[in-house]
C-alpha cells in the first residue's frame, strides 16, 4: 500500500462508472483461468456497490461462476492521449452469483448507460424470439480494490514505479 495514499473510493467509483468494459475472470472446473471481456455497469448512488453484467446462463463465464463463485475483475482505464502507454487500471477479486434477467439491481443500473440500455434492448429483443438464458451476474468485491496509476500522474510512476500501486477499502 502506498504510504501517500491520496485515492479515495469515491474517486475509483467515479472511474468505474466513466467505463463499461472490463476482463472478467473465473475459475474453470478443471481449475484454469477464463477470462472475458465484458461490458459492466456499477449500482447506482445509495445502493450496495455491486458490479453487474448481462449474459447468457449457457456460456462459459456463467457455468463457470455456477459451479465457483470467485471471479476476479480488471478495468482499464484508457486514454484519448498517450494511447501508447499502458492504462490505469482498477482490478479486484470477489464473487458473483447469476440472477434472473428481471433482477431490479441489474437492471437499474444497464439502464443507467447507454450502452446498458443498448444491450437491455438487445436482450429484450432475443427474449422475446424465444431466448430463456438471459441473465445478469451480480459481483460483489472483496473489501479492498486494487488500483495501478489511478490518480497519479505518468511521470510520479516513471521515477517511482510503486507509486502507482494503491489499496482502496470499498465503502
Amino acid at each position: 500500500m502506498n504510504d501517500s495514499s491520496r485515492l479515495t473510493f469515491d474517486r475509483v467509483v467515479r472511474e468505474l462508472r466513466r467505463r463499461d468494459f472490463g476482463v472478467l475472470s473465473t475459475v474453470t472446473s478443471e481449475c484454469r483461468p477464463q477470462s472475458v471481456g465484458v461490458v459492466d455497469g456499477v449500482s447506482l448512488p445509495g445502493r450496495p456497490f455491486r458490479l453487474y453484467v448481462m449474459t447468457r446462463r449457457r456460456l462459459r463465464k456463467t457455468r463457470n461462476i455456477v459451479e465457483n463463485a470467485n471471479v476476479s475483475l480488471v478495468v482499464p482505464l484508457t486514454r484519448r492521449l498517450l494511447w501508447f502507454v499502458p492504462p490505469p487500471c482498477i482490478q479486484f477479486q470477489g464473487t458473483a452469483e447469476v440472477l434472473d434477467r428481471d433482477d431490479p439491481g441489474g437492471i437499474e443500473t444497464f439502464r443507467s448507460f447507454a450502452m446498458g440500455r443498448r444491450i437491455l434492448a438487445m436482450y429484450e429483443e432475443m427474449a422475446q424470439r424465444g431466448e430463456t438464458g438471459v441473465c445478469f451476474l451480480g459481483i460483489t468485491p472483496d473489501p479492498t480494490l486494487s488500483t495501478y496509476m489511478v490518480g497519479r500522474s505518468l511521470w510520479e510512476v516513471v521515477r517511482r514505479m510503486e507509486t502507482g500501486i494503491e489499496r482502496v477499502r470499498v465503502s
